[in-house]
């Protein structure tokens, strides 16, 4: 499942680099699963524990395992939803937008910048 996505990632980056806006769709939509499984196989594991939950000096390392490569997968994938290190259309093209504005104005009153 993981070489799918990264071969899936991989394609979206390589064939869809002209077109931001649906590159970000697609990787949105294969993000957006991905977390909610993270979220939920956090839950559903902490959650059989029952009341041992909490005493993590009684975890074995394969529930050590899990949770940690569970949050290490999650962390990433909600960054990249926050917009945390990557070109979001929506907030970043306005700024070029502007940019380019603010010198076309300045050009068109002969001062330079």
């Amino acid at each position: 499942m993981g070489l799918i996505n990264f071969f899936m990632l991989t394609a979206a980056r390589r064939h869809l680099a002209s077109q931001v806006i649906v590159q970000e769709k697609i990787v949105r939509a294969l993000l957006i699963p991905l977390l909610i499984g993270d979220v939920v196989h956090l839950y559903v594991t902490l959650w059989a524990l029952g009341d041992e939950r909490w005493d993590v000096a009684r975890w074995s390392p394969m529930l050590w395992t899990t949770i940690i490569l569970g949050l290490t997968l999650m962390i990433p994938r909600v960054m990249w939803h926050l917009g945390v290190w990557r070109y979001m259309d929506s907030r970043d093209n306005v700024h070029v937008h502007v940019q380019a504005q603010s010198q076309n104005d300045v050009k068109e009153k002969g001062t330079d910048i």
